[in-house]
């Protein structure tokens, strides 16, 4: 009997023929090897040996997993801090832009900033959060209750939301179709899904390889480009609406891909790459390191 996720079917296309992709350590807490495998078919990418939903809570247990820890050890996790207030800035101008109301679910809330931050520019907000540690700090620091995702998956949290948000968290999702379901119920006919992925397809994805900081494996199951996560959404009844990078994940994920490797590397240099990315980026948006997609119900 395996003691791994089966995957049987691409997710995104159907077929089930696959290749070797790559095979990447667990960098963040037990350098265990996962292997990535590739859709014969589509090019999609996943990781093809992850631990089982009930053995996978130990691989999120280290101070550096930020939105858990909400550590600000270290020069990269310091400034991650600061990067965070910008792009709370930046998240609200282009969801504001959307103009599809104010009702909000933000599934993977984290420790809490961005829904705090929503909920004083007067959205009604409403978190999930699987970690026990993240909803604590979110209590801590905002005085906000958030919910444990058992509540969403019953559909306790009501409906009509104008906007469901997963920043960095879909591509940890075992049950894919049950979210998507869940998604569709719990959406208003003109709300938007929006969902920040890393895009394995990106320039610094290349430049670091293995090394790279966003596979994370086993913790992200999905590695999405924008062409597959679009077809993704359309099979489950969602068009893509809009996409906009996320322009500093790659100084963030250089930072911490370059934290990786065992030879030393000078940090100008790992900024260098990082803007390099960033460059590419500006030419090519299907070149970033980090994008969010808002969907709409097709």
């Amino acid at each position: 009997m395996n003691d791994y996720f089966q995957i049987n079917n691409c997710p995104v296309c159907g077929e089930q023929e696959f290749s070797d992709f790559k095979k990447v350590p667990d960098w963040l807490v037990s350098k265990e090897i996962f292997r990535l495998k590739q859709c014969d078919s589509c090019g999609f990418k996943f990781t093809s040996n992850a631990p089982l939903p009930k053995d996978i809570g130990p691989y999120y247990d280290s101070d550096e997993y930020v939105e858990h820890s909400d550590t600000k050890k270290g020069l990269t996790y310091s400034l991650y801090h600061i990067a965070r207030e910008l792009m709370l800035k930046y998240k609200f101008k282009k969801i504001q832009a959307l103009g599809v109301g104010k009702k909000l679910l933000d599934v993977g809330s984290g420790s809490g900033y961005f829904i705090n931050f929503l909920k004083n520019k007067g959205y009604e907000t409403t978190g999930v959060e699987i970690s026990e540690k993240a909803r604590q700090l979110c209590m801590d620091n905002f005085g906000i209750e958030t919910n444990e995702p058992s509540a969403f998956l019953n559909k306790t949290l009501g409906t009509n939301y104008d906007l469901i948000t997963l920043w960095h968290v879909f591509e940890h999702v075992y049950t894919y179709e049950e979210y998507f379901e869940l998604f569709n119920y719990s959406l208003s006919e003109s709300g938007r899904l929006i969902l920040a992925l890393p895009n394995c397809n990106s320039t610094d994805a290349q430049l670091y390889n293995e090394h790279w900081a966003a596979y994370d494996t086993p913790r992200h199951l999905w590695h999405f480009t924008p062409e597959t996560i679009e077809q993704f959404a359309k099979r489950r009844g969602f068009i893509l609406d809009k996409k906009y990078r996320l322009p500093l994940d790659p100084f963030f994920n250089a930072m911490v891909s370059a934290s990786y490797k065992e030879s030393f590397t000078f940090l100008p240099i790992t900024m260098l790459k990082a803007f390099w990315a960033w460059m590419v980026s500006l030419g090519n948006l299907n070149k970033s390191s980090s994008l969010f997609y808002v969907f709409k119900k097709a």
